[in-house]
């Protein structure tokens, strides 16, 4: 073998190996090529088009028939017209995971998969923790379910597709960047209120120094210079005690008061009511109600990735650049923030919630 041929082997050898990241290669090479045609147009393109333009589109073409098969499109309105949110196909025989807290109370569901539309859709489960809901249409073709990663963990820096704008039968893409470690999010502060309002006195107790109107404090009787002294048996040693023991609660649940009054010990039931949330700055600046999901806290672990998506836009699936399902979007938390379920806590949902 002369010197050439040796040169070709080795490229040969070396490239042979390398086999498996030649579709990832051809799509780096896409993006690539789409980055600078986008560079170098005159004038430059907004920002929306970098995103979300045709160029972009064409260089993710695989991945939206991805989930032009295996996601759905969901309407709560008789027509059909106004789309709800997305979901996730699990199931050959027509399940389909999506966000619960979405369509609550919603009494007409439609569903369209592809170019087919669903008009009876069965509500089979709720899992409240994760705030999914199992649907299930009956389909005398198999459906196609998303290839579900068998990786743990996203590594901060990956990019992510997921379901962007959709026409009446087409799905498009959106794309974004895993932009943190996969975590749990806790709830920021408690979904009910006593009613009441609070301030320490000279020997550091709990005092009561205000009562709302019509709330579960003043029905059941505490008044203003009542010393609070635990709550369900806890003692309230810090305000702190008394919101973690909140968060745990929903309205409607009653709550043990030990108080004193006058140098006397009584104990009362507090029927807990809801929190009126108001919007932060920072949320009024993200969209507020029209844009962010009702539900953006209390998850067990999530995928957070700045992919630009709407509380319309999450229930689908969370795609890698190699196709394979990595999560499945459940919240639209802030500007810059949407939180997918991991794969594997998917999988496990879907095991437990199809029996």
């Amino acid at each position: 073998m002369n010197t050439d041929d040796r040169k070709i082997s080795s490229v040969w050898n070396v490239t042979a190996s390398q086999m498996a990241f030649i579709p990832m290669l051809i799509l780096s090479v896409s993006l690539f090529v789409v980055s600078t045609q986008l560079s170098s147009a005159q004038g430059g393109l907004p920002a929306d088009q970098r995103i979300n333009g045709k160029r972009v589109w064409a260089a993710f073409e695989p991945h939206r028939e991805i989930l032009q098969r295996s996601s759905a499109v969901i309407y709560t309105d008789e027509r059909a017209r106004v789309k709800s949110l997305y979901g996730t196909v699990v199931s050959e025989d027509g399940h389909i995971l999506t966000k619960a807290s979405e369509i609550e109370g919603k009494s007409h569901l439609s569903v369209r998969i592809g170019s087919d539309l669903y008009s009876e859709v069965d509500l089979l489960g709720v899992d409240d923790e994760w705030d999914v809901a199992l649907l299930k249409v009956n389909t005398e073709q198999p459906l196609t379910p998303v290839v579900l990663s068998s990786d743990d963990d996203v590594r901060q820096g990956h990019w992510v597709v997921s379901n962007g704008s959709t026409t009446r039968i087409q799905r498009r893409v959106r794309l974004g960047i895993v932009s943190a470690e996969t975590r749990k999010i806790s709830a920021t502060k408690s979904h009910v209120v006593l009613g009441v309002e609070f301030e320490k006195d000279k020997e550091s107790q709990w005092k009561v120094a205000n009562v709302s109107e019509d709330k579960g404090a003043q029905k059941a009787g505490i008044q203003v210079g009542d010393i609070i002294i635990s709550a369900d048996g806890t003692e309230l040693d810090e305000r702190e005690d008394l919101i973690e023991l909140l968060k745990k609660k929903q309205p409607g649940d009653k709550v043990a008061i030990e108080l004193k009054r006058d140098k006397k010990k009584l104990r009362l039931d507090v029927e807990l009511s809801a929190r009126e949330e108001k919007m932060t700055r920072n949320e009024q600046m993200s969209g507020g109600e029209d844009q962010l999901s009702s539900r953006r806290s209390e998850f067990p672990r999530v995928i957070d990735h700045d992919t630009p998506l709407t509380k319309v836009s999450v229930g689908g699936p969370l795609l890698n650049l190699d196709g394979v399902c990595i999560g499945m979007n459940i919240a639209r938390a802030s500007r810059v923030s949407t939180f997918a379920i991991p794969a594997r806590e998917l999988r496990e949902i879907i095991a437990k919630m199809i029996e």
